[in-house]
């Protein structure tokens, strides 16, 4: 009796219980994120390209609990085939979406960019419209002016000008660097772990 109770195959609590906790990590980071992602939703600004370039940049910055979760959560649904087979779908429907708002992001933040220097241009237009009119009537800014003095004021203007868009240049690109690269990354990774999902499932 002893030598047939010792061959016959006990399964292993140990890796159900593993599962399990696994799950249970999985689906906290999974709504956690989803109630973090809604609360920065609201109030939605759809039509504006700078609070969508924040919204990206907050998902990406935060998409790296998702696929953590999904990882755990597809590792404890290894013995549950259907539910293997929607969650790895779920999973590279997100990898696609991903690689989506990564186009979004690099659009938003070429327009911000075009914003930024529009913006720049057109106050620095109006003070050396103001500096000329003073160099054309002296008087009107009163006699301690001269017209050296309007003139490196104009000269400082244009440095300053071109200063700030080089600086709106550089921030915006390394926002969108910054968020492009993550989401690219979690998007590799979300459509790796639905394929190979997938793949378990077909085996």
């Amino acid at each position: 009796m002893a030598s047939i109770s010792s061959s016959t195959p006990v399964p292993s609590s140990g890796s159900y219980g593993a599962r399990g906790i696994c799950q249970i990590v999985g689906y906290v980071c999974l709504f956690g994120f989803i109630i973090d992602m809604l609360i920065l939703l609201l109030p939605p600004q759809l039509g504006s390209s700078e609070w969508r370039l924040g919204f990206v940049q907050q998902f990406a910055d935060r998409s790296i609990i998702l696929l953590f979760g999904s990882a755990l959560i597809l590792f404890g649904s290894l013995d549950k085939r259907r539910w293997l087979k929607q969650f790895s779908s779920l999973c590279l429907l997100a990898g696609v979406l991903f690689f989506l708002l990564c186009m979004l992001a690099v659009a938003d933040s070429i327009s911000l960019q075009r914003q930024a220097i529009t913006t720049i241009n057109a106050q620095e237009t109006q003070l050396q419209t103001q500096i000329r009119d003073a160099q054309t009537n002296p008087r009107a800014v009163g006699e301690n002016v001269t017209t050296e003095d309007l003139t490196r004021a104009s000269q400082l203007l244009t440095q300053q000008a071109d200063t700030l868009k080089q600086n709106a240049k550089t921030s915006v690109l390394k926002t969108a660097a910054s968020s492009v690269g993550n989401l690219l990354v979690v998007g590799f990774g979300m459509a790796g772990i639905g394929r190979y999902g997938l793949s378990l499932r077909r085996r």
